[in-house]
């Protein structure tokens, strides 16, 4: 449920502080910006009150890890793809509902040097979801193959390559579709790529 002017009030809520303590104080937000707000410029500058109100009920708000390089957890391996997609996606809902104990509402999945014909199929698996009872699942993260062979570490040497036509090795290997090509892709309303993360040394 969102609300009609973008701006929702958490009431009765307790908010972490600098010192570590709780205070007991509302939270506003503007839903449509994705920030925290100042309600009292708020109030004095726009003139308006958040058209949503949700009571916390003494309950403790605070904002959550995102975890940008996690190469699985909870027994499921990100990296490994056994031919079917919905074995697949239960992994990783697993890991998206179990994830939040650890203070984790956030993560990017992130697939290590794989055989190239595999990249197509594990980006695709890696679009976003919102668990609606974990964490949300960002984008993906994919770590090489395009690393220098002194620098492998657990990579494969079969599958490290280098990158001989710059970005277009980029997209031959990932594909052009799971890569971004301008900087206002998150603003686009198709968010079924998310976040990509390239790590290459």
């Amino acid at each position: 449920m969102t609300s009609s002017n973008g701006l929702i009030c958490f009431a009765n809520c307790l908010l972490p502080s600098e010192d570590g303590s709780l205070v007991e104080q509302n939270l506003w937000i503007d839903e449509r910006r994705g920030i925290v707000l100042d309600s009292q410029k708020t109030f004095y500058l726009r003139k308006q009150r958040p058209d949503r109100v949700i009571n916390m009920e003494g309950n403790i708000v605070s904002p959550g890890f995102i975890d940008i390089q996690i190469n699985g957890a909870y027994g499921f391996d990100f990296s490994i793809y056994e031919g079917d997609p919905d074995a697949y996606r239960r992994g990783l809902s697993t890991v998206a509902e179990k994830i939040v104990e650890t203070g984790v509402t956030s993560l990017v999945p992130t697939v290590i040097t794989q055989e190239k014909s595999l990249y197509p199929t594990l980006l695709s698996l890696l679009r976003p979801y919102a668990h609606p009872k974990g964490a949300t699942l960002l984008g993906w993260h994919a770590e090489g193959p395009f690393i220098q062979i002194a620098k492998r570490g657990a990579h494969a040497p079969l599958h490290i390559r280098s990158a001989p036509n710059g970005f277009a090795s980029f997209e031959d290997m990932y594909g052009a579709q799971n890569l971004a090509t301008r900087e206002d892709w998150l603003m686009d309303e198709d968010a079924s790529v998310g976040v990509r993360i390239v790590t290459a040394a």
